[in-house]
């Protein structure tokens, strides 16, 4: 991994060094042939808004993110933002009631079969409970969607400490599985997903063995201690500009976050005199590429069913220099006369000088290897070589005048 960091004097500094950083790392990966997507992602525990990753777009890449067709916004599914749209926003609001309800129904499918509604008029309460406090959290969300465990933990800034609550929590507040209330259950927080704004008249939210709540409105009704975006995006979601999500692959090649005060307040010394001759902590950046991952892209983007296709500017050698016809002298020695002038004007080569392997075998290697220029010398070529791109398929033999001249194009 290569690092980087920057020191500034405060948010304002940083933002510019960040900006500088992602249109360096953006140049960088361009000048490698790589077309990378800058995708938001988290920044864990540490925080900030500032945290973007360099994904290179692969059906085989680890990174799942979620962007729109026009390219113009990319994120990781757990930091994503979309649109809710109003559910039923004409429906007149209606006095909420606990009505009677069939005992059957306990799970989100009953309600369905039952109310004959989709799920987006019904009420989800999934609950969390703090690994460290033992606290129990209750997230309110709208029944179409899911919630975010990672947005969730931001907004109550508990990174790391949420885990499902298990049966003994929900018995330790009074409540089983399929009858957690949306408000009402004591020592609980209450964290509303700003979807409850969306649907007039909701169904459920009290549910009891024989009764349920129906015209439930939220900020009538009831309100949460928390109120914010904690669900999880999804594929056909709409984006905040108004156009759909996509899931996407790809390989993550280098990434860009801020650190803030984070370890500067802690180190010794990470400090800076300021124009009234106070020490301050300076305000941090984070910035990595990693070499071996990026290698590994390239290969990933750049190949075809005989091997990789190195880019020019990223090749381990420029030219691969094949001999034919070794075992004659006169050829071995126009061959070497070859691979010491190629050296002589600063060009790489990789000779393959064997005596004992057939051309074809030869041939298969240099484009497995993949080096962008292939040279051959033969009886065939006499004073001249056949010069074939490893991106094409046509071949001509020229002088190696010509041949240097093209490859320092």
């Amino acid at each position: 991994m290569k690092d980087a960091y920057s020191f500034d004097k405060d948010e304002t500094g940083f933002k510019i060094s960040y900006d500088l950083m992602a249109k360096t790392y953006k140049k960088i990966f361009d000048q490698l042939s790589l077309k990378t997507i800058i995708v938001e992602s988290d920044n864990g525990y540490i925080g900030g808004e500032y945290c973007h990753e360099f994904v290179v777009e692969s059906p085989i890449g680890e990174t799942k993110f979620l962007t729109t067709s026009d390219g113009f916004y990319a994120a990781h599914q757990d930091v994503a933002k979309f649109k809710r749209d109003m559910v039923n926003e004409n429906e007149p609001i209606m006095s909420m009631k606990i009505i009677q309800q069939p005992q059957w129904i306990k799970t989100m499918e009953d309600n369905i079969k039952h109310y004959k509604k989709p799920k987006s008029y019904f009420l989800k309460n999934v609950v969390y409970k703090n690994r460290i406090t033992k606290d129990i959290i209750i997230a309110v969300i709208r029944g179409d969607l899911e919630v975010n465990k990672m947005k969730l933990e931001h907004v109550l800034n508990l990174v790391g400490q949420l885990n499902e609550a298990s049966l003994d929590d929900l018995l330790r507040i009074g409540t089983k599985p399929g009858y957690v209330h949306s408000w009402g259950h004591k020592n609980v927080t209450y964290v509303a997903d700003i979807s409850l704004k969306t649907v007039t008249n909701f169904i459920g939210g009290q549910k009891e063995d024989e009764t349920d709540s129906i015209n439930v409105n939220y900020g009538r009704d009831f309100k949460c201690d928390y109120e914010d975006d904690i669900a999880l995006a999804q594929p056909g979601h709409l984006s905040e500009s108004g156009k759909e999500l996509i899931l996407k692959r790809g390989i993550e090649v280098g990434n860009i976050f801020q650190l803030g005060y984070h370890y500067s307040k802690k180190m010794k010394d990470a400090t800076f005199t300021n124009f009234d001759g106070q020490l301050k902590p300076y305000y941090m950046g984070c910035y990595g590429i990693g070499i071996g991952r990026t290698m590994a892209a390239i290969v990933e983007v750049h190949n075809d069913k005989n091997g990789i296709i190195w880019p020019q500017n990223i090749a381990p050698y420029q030219v691969h220099l094949i001999g034919l016809d070794l075992q004659n002298d006169a050829i071995q020695k126009q061959a070497v006369k070859i691979y010491h002038n190629l050296l002589e004007k600063g060009i790489e080569v990789l000779f393959d000088d064997r005596i004992d392997i057939r051309a074809g075998q030869k041939f298969a290697e240099a484009d497995l290897i993949g080096i962008p220029w292939r040279l051959l010398v033969s009886t065939k070529t006499g004073e001249n070589v056949e010069l074939k791109k490893r991106s094409e398929t046509k071949t001509e033999v020229i002088s190696i005048e010509e041949t240097i001249k093209l490859i320092n194009q």
